[in-house]
């Protein structure tokens, strides 16, 4: 493993104006063009550069992105960090949705559905197979992990940590968009990546509610290498950062 380094917080900022709609949450198709980290907004770039300062090696990383309660805006801080990594990386970088699966299929009725993560690996199916790419990127792909509501709990540990070594033969940054720690399985994903990133919303969650998440995540076994302070409002009035 890419064990990260200095696991001390550090607060990342990002402003209101990058907030993502719901329907967006997931890996939002907003592509800019390989190489193009300066064009970013400067909090994922923040993210980014933050992060690679405390990898110890070349190695595949494995990083997880989870909130200590919902609503934080984890997912638009997960896909963000992604889309920057993408863009400074020679192979592909690989988003993998942990959540819930949605009630609704997000493809038209007709289209087939690719498999998710555990059951190509319950089927001896190439884990290749449940992966797509996001549209408009070119060096971003997506993936499920599993079906219904929990898919972390069904798939269990030891499958997990099979299937992470097997994707990391082909990843050089693999993201895991996890439910809040409230969740136990999620907490317990600490263990099997090189860190983990606590994204909390600026005036809504609780000092004690990081705290707490962080000490959960480091008993199961894992390292928070930071804190995501998302949804800043900023003092600035929208109409006056358009001029």
């Amino acid at each position: 493993m890419n064990r990260l380094s200095n696991p001390e917080l550090t607060i990342l900022r990002k402003s209101t104006s990058v907030v993502q709609s719901a329907e967006e949450h997931a890996v939002a198709p907003v592509r800019i063009g390989i190489g193009a980290i300066t064009r970013h907004h400067p909090s994922f770039v923040q993210l980014y550069y933050a992060i690679e300062a405390r990898r110890t090696s070349a190695m595949p990383l494995v990083i997880q992105f989870i909130s200590p309660t919902p609503g934080t805006g984890a997912s638009t801080v997960a896909s963000g960090y992604a889309r920057v990594a993408s863009d400074d990386c020679a192979q592909p970088v690989l988003y993998i949705d942990c959540n819930a699966s949605p009630a609704k299929p997000r493809r038209a009725p007709n289209e087939p559905q690719p498999p998710t993560l555990s059951d190509a690996l319950r089927r001896g199916l190439p884990l290749s197979d449940a992966i797509t790419p996001v549209r408009d990127s070119k060096n971003l792909l997506w993936a499920r992990l599993g079906p219904g509501e929990r898919p972390l709990l069904a798939l269990g540990g030891d499958r997990l940590q099979s299937m992470l070594d097997m994707l990391r033969a082909n990843h050089p940054v693999i993201v895991l968009d996890t439910p809040p720690s409230e969740a136990p399985e999620s907490a317990a994903v600490s263990r099997y990546c090189d860190g983990s990133v606590l994204v909390v919303a600026a005036g809504r969650t609780k000092q004690w509610e990081i705290e707490n998440a962080k000490s959960l995540l480091e008993r199961l076994g894992g390292q928070t290498v930071g804190v995501v302070l998302n949804r800043e409002r900023s003092v600035m009035p929208r109409w006056l950062g358009r001029h």
